[in-house]
Formats: C-alpha cells, structure tokens, sequence
C-alpha cells in the first residue's frame, strides 16, 4: 500500500475542507473519509485492476463513512463529502487530455477524454 500517497489524500481532503469553509469540527473526519477512500481505491485497481470499479466502490464509501462522519459531528452530509471526493477527481488526467488535443495528438486525447468520462461516470454511480 502506498502509505505516501493515503498520508496525501487526507492532506488534500483535510485542506480542501479548509478552503471551502468546512466547520473545524468536521476537518479530520473530511480527511479521514478522503484517505480511507483513496485507500480502498488503490486496494481495488492493485487488486483487479479496474479504475471505473475502484471509483464506484471509493466514492460509495464516501457516502457511507461520510454519513457516519456527519451524524457523529453533527454536520450535514455535504461538509465531509465536498473534501472527501478531491483525491478521486480525475483532474490530472483530464489536464492530460487537454495537453495531448493542443499538441495535435487526437488518438491520445480522445483515448483521455474517454478514461476521464469513466472515471467521473464511476464516481456518479458511486456516490
């Protein structure tokens, strides 16, 4: 398991809900649902090596350990999910396939806009 990456995940989680006005009192558990997430997603794609099953099963576990989350810090829902999905977001890859149609690689970028459609469809389904 890629302990560097959880350790980010919950950064990034954590942060996010910092920027977007989450109360304090629900920040750890925001970051904690983003690592526990993040985590689940790398078991599965190391496991069977499905991106848009890794996201269904991450972001649905976002909303059930979210939920548990907002009713503990009585909080709603949306405070933890709002940080907890930032490490999913295919924004990178989306960024890539911006990159590859403004060099002219079409085959690349449409093959991008593809995976980047699935994954976010995966979190949908997920969530």
């Amino acid at each position: 398991m890629d302990y560097i990456s959880i350790g980010l995940a919950f950064l990034s989680s954590y942060f996010y809900g910092v920027i977007a006005n989450v109360p304090k009192r629900a920040l750890l558990s925001s970051g904690f649902t983003g690592a526990i997430s993040w985590a689940t997603y790398l078991f599965v794609v190391q496991s069977i090596d499905n991106v848009f099953l890794a996201n269904i099963v991450a972001a649905f576990l976002i909303g059930v350990v979210g939920l548990v989350f907002a009713k503990r810090k009585k909080v709603p829902s949306l405070m933890i999910y709002v940080g907890a999905l930032i490490p999913l977001v295919p924004g990178g890859m989306a960024f890539e396939t911006v990159t590859s149609f403004t060099k002219g690689n079409i085959n690349a970028g449409v093959a991008g806009v593809f995976n980047t459609l699935v994954i976010a469809i995966g979190l949908v389904c997920g969530f």
